[in-house]
């Protein structure tokens, strides 16, 4: 639960802990994020604003078709952003140890942002915290240098959120292609079921970013259209949109690769538990005609004096090791193994 106010000519938000009307209302405030806010820091932003902030089971429950509006002179926007799941049972499998650093052991799930655009100010509602939205913690976290406004401050939230993604598919791409040369290219047997499992967690998180891009998407192009009255910068905004559309585009493309690799993956087990089949199949054959031989010659008939022969064992020992060795040369030369 943390309320944090960005202020003009500052690049760095300041946590309040007890909130008063005076401190968000002042004239200088020109963000406030509300990371997982109680009911009382709630009520506080909206009396000072004349917001009605849902809570986040409501905002888990819009519709695509809500997620959009104007109310009160107030731009309401809400979006699908991908976070790390929360500690605990939520965390994903382990991926290879090659994997890069950002991607390991980390599981991902999709968690609604809002916006609260003003006329004053700019106001934030997450539930968890965003790497996007660390404030100049280097690649892929937000720069506040400069900043004015509300509507540059949230176009600045949605450009590293936008890179963060961004960063997140090519990590993918690449894990992907050494994974690709680990299992497809090399000679060496892999266990195969860690790959698997690392698979279903690449394609769990492509496709959630691929829902945040295209929630993004819509969102831009919302505020292209209605944002005027804000003053959102309409050519940032527009630029922002087409990396959007880049990113979904390398997103299906990442997906389409995914699902071919899988498909590889599954045919290689399929060719391993049929060879595994092949072997136990020539094997059981070997041992077939022996068995035959062992149950015709085990029988004690008193008219039949080869079977009262002294080297009648050693006779039927022959014909197993022979006919095994026939079987064997027949497998040989029919390629079967």
């Amino acid at each position: 639960m943390a309320l944090s106010i960005l202020t003009k000519n500052t690049s760095l938000p300041v946590g309040l802990a007890q909130p008063t009307l005076a401190d968000l209302a002042h004239d200088d405030v020109i963000w406030i994020d509300l990371l997982a806010p109680t009911q009382a820091e709630e009520q506080a932003v909206e009396a000072a604003f004349g917001i009605d902030a849902p809570s986040e089971n409501e905002r888990a429950a819009l519709e695509e078709s809500a997620r959009f509006s104007i109310e009160n002179d107030t731009l309401v926007l809400h979006a699908t952003v991908v976070a790390r799941a929360r500690s605990g049972s939520d965390q994903g499998p382990i991926a290879p140890k090659k994997a890069p650093a950002e991607l390991r052991a980390i599981a991902h799930r999709r968690e609604i942002l809002s916006f609260f655009l003003t006329p004053r100010a700019l106001i934030t509602v997450r539930t968890c915290p965003l790497r996007a939205f660390e404030i100049n913690a280097g690649r892929a976290s937000v720069n506040l240098d400069g900043v004015q406004d509300g509507p540059e401050v949230m176009l600045a939230l949605l450009e590293s959120l936008v890179e963060r993604l961004a960063d997140f598919l090519s990590a993918s791409a690449k894990e992907l292609e050494d994974l690709n040369l680990r299992v497809l290219v090399s000679r060496r047997n892999i266990g195969l079921e860690t790959i698997l499992k690392r698979l279903g967690q690449l394609g769990a998180g492509v496709s959630q970013s691929r829902d945040s891009l295209s929630s993004l998407a819509r969102l831009a192009r919302y505020v292209v259209t209605h944002g005027a009255q804000w003053h959102v910068p309409k050519d940032r905004l527009t630029l922002l949109a087409t990396d959007i559309e880049a990113l979904q585009r390398q997103a299906e493309a990442l997906t389409n690769d995914l699902t071919f690799f899988l498909d590889a993956m599954l045919g290689l087990v399929s060719a391993r538990q049929n060879e595994t089949l092949k072997v136990m199949a020539v094997v059981t054959l070997l041992f077939a005609p022996p068995t035959l031989l062992t149950s015709a010659l085990g029988m004690n008939f008193q008219h039949m004096s080869v079977f009262q022969d002294p080297a009648g064992p050693w006779w039927a020992v022959g014909l197993m090791v022979l006919s095994s060795a026939l079987i064997y040369t027949i497998v040989r030369l029919g390629k079967w193994l």
